[in-house]
């Protein structure tokens, strides 16, 4: 075997097992959040959470991974099981989809001062992001505005 074939299965392999542990790094820090969460949640799912700043940059980064979850008419979001959770009450908040970036879906929550918090709940497929679960999480604030 030729000294490239050898290289690139090594890196595919590699590649591999970083993408494996990633994930089971997010499914270990999701599940230590929700453990931390001590009132019953109406509706909860993993979603990252982009700045206004990080949100225009081109590149489209997140500040961080964490659990996305309501109760009453609260928002919540919770970066860490000891962050101290943003929290965004509806009834004075709005919510919004934001246009797609590079097939994800978006959500924003804009605040009674007019600052921008936008979330992403994409979850990483083998051909394909899949970002769904952003437009549940939307129709389910949407819902709890309306009562």
């Amino acid at each position: 075997m030729s000294p490239f074939a050898t290289g690139a299965i090594i890196g595919g392999v590699v590649g591999l097992v970083t993408i494996v542990i990633t994930y089971f790094n997010k499914e270990q820090k999701f599940n230590k959040i929700l453990r931390s969460i001590k009132e019953p949640m109406e509706y909860v799912a993993a979603y990252h959470y982009a700045s206004f700043k990080r949100y225009k940059n081109s590149f489209k980064f997140f500040d961080s991974m964490g659990a996305l979850y309501i109760i009453g008419k609260i928002v919540y979001y919770k970066s860490s099981e000891t962050a101290v959770p943003l929290d965004f009450n509806m009834e004075v908040c709005s919510v919004q989809q934001e246009p797609d970036w590079r097939m994800l879906k978006w959500l924003s929550i804009t605040t009674p001062a007019g600052e921008k918090f936008y979330f992403n709940s994409h979850k990483m497929g083998l051909f394909k992001n899949d970002s769904s679960e952003t437009l549940k999480g939307l129709a389910v604030i949407k819902t709890k505005m309306a009562i």
